[in-house]
Parts: C-alpha cells; sequence; structure tokens
C-alpha cells in the first residue's frame, strides 16, 4: 500500500489470507488451530517449535499444553528461512517472501525488533510467556533464547491475530516463497 510513493502500512490486509489448518494434516498433532494469540504484559517469544522437541507434542506434558492454549503455530511458507522482525502499530511482520527479501519499502514509524528470525523447519511458534508457563517449558525458552535461536519481545497488550500476506507469484510458481508472516493487532 502506498500513497504518493510512500508506504504507508507495513503490510495490506487486501493481501492477507488466514494461515493453514494443521489439522487437516494431522488430526493429532497437538497444537492448537486458533490463529490469534492473547498478551497481557508478557513477552512473546517467536522461535522455531522443532527447538523444543518432542516435549510440546506429549499428551500429558504441562508444557504441550500450555502450547497448545496459548501459541500460535504457523507453517506451509516458503522463502528464506530468515528475516528481521518489524513492527508498525498495528503490524508485526516477518518478510519472508521472495520480492521482500530482495527490496522492502517501509513506512515511517517502522521498528525492527530483531535482525534476524530464523527456522529451518520452516516453521514458526507465536507463544506468550505468561506467568503460569511450566517450569520445564519456562527452562527450555531459556535455552533456546541463549542460543539465539528465538526472541523475546514486548508488544502492546491485545489480541493479535496472525495471517500470511500472499504477494502475487510469477505465473508458474507455488505460492509459498511470495509469503510473508503478519500478526495484526485487532
Amino acid at each position: 500500500m502506498t500513497e504518493n510513493g510512500k508506504r504507508i502500512a507495513l503490510a495490506d490486509p487486501n493481501r492477507f489470507r488466514p494461515i493453514q489448518n494443521l489439522h487437516m494434516w494431522s488430526p493429532d498433532c497437538m497444537v492448537s488451530v486458533d490463529d490469534c494469540f492473547r498478551l497481557n504484559e508478557e513477552l512473546l517469544l517467536i522461535t522455531d517449535p522443532f527447538l523444543f522437541g518432542d516435549r510440546i507434542h506429549a499428551i500429558a506434558d504441562p508444557a504441550a499444553i500450555y502450547v497448545q492454549t496459548h501459541g500460535v503455530r504457523v507453517t506451509n511458507y516458503g522463502g528464506q528461512g530468515s528475516c528481521p522482525l518489524l513492527w508498525c502499530n498495528p503490524y508485526l511482520l516477518l518478510p519472508l517472501s521472495l520480492p521482500a527479501k530482495k527490496k522492502l519499502l517501509l513506512p515511517s514509524g517502522t521498528e525492527t525488533l530483531a535482525e534476524r528470525i530464523s527456522s529451518c523447519s520452516r516453521s514458526l511458534l507465536f507463544l506468550p510467556l505468561r506467568d503460569d508457563i511450566p517450569p520445564g517449558l519456562s527452562d527450555l525458552v531459556t535455552k533456546v533464547c541463549i542460543e539465539q535461536n528465538g526472541v523475546k519481545i514486548k508488544l502492546a497488550a491485545g489480541i493479535y491475530r496472525v495471517f500470511y500476506e500472499q504477494l502475487e507469484p510469477p505465473k508458474g510458481s507455488p505460492e509459498e516463497p511470495y509469503r510473508n508472516i503478519v500478526a495484526q493487532k485487532q
């Protein structure tokens, strides 16, 4: 979205598409089907969920229940495996698409919250770090952040809905490499 040659928003809602329903592929995948997360005063962790290993897939494990209840997992995107994390109210943007990698026009007021977010598995987890996080999961979060495999950020309190921002792929190309991930404050 531009006005007089200047970008006025970090993302374009006209290009928003719902994130995938992982339960279509695997009914017992042990993740929430929700596309929203809620923040109060806590930090938000963004990381590759596979760094937590099988722990977050166990049926009765408190860590798995916490992730299923509070987290949003996004997969099925292509392009490069790493990008900056950008904020310009009301959008949190992970510009993963091939065109965004080449040249990204940013509106004034855009903040870079992290220089690099990456995922080897092409999967990302958005996880609010509430006071009731199980101790074992808290330890895993600390390890992931110390190893610089995830980032904790502070955003304004509210509900955030996660979308793909689908850019137009060249004719005959798959859509996945032309997707950004956006979390919009509702």
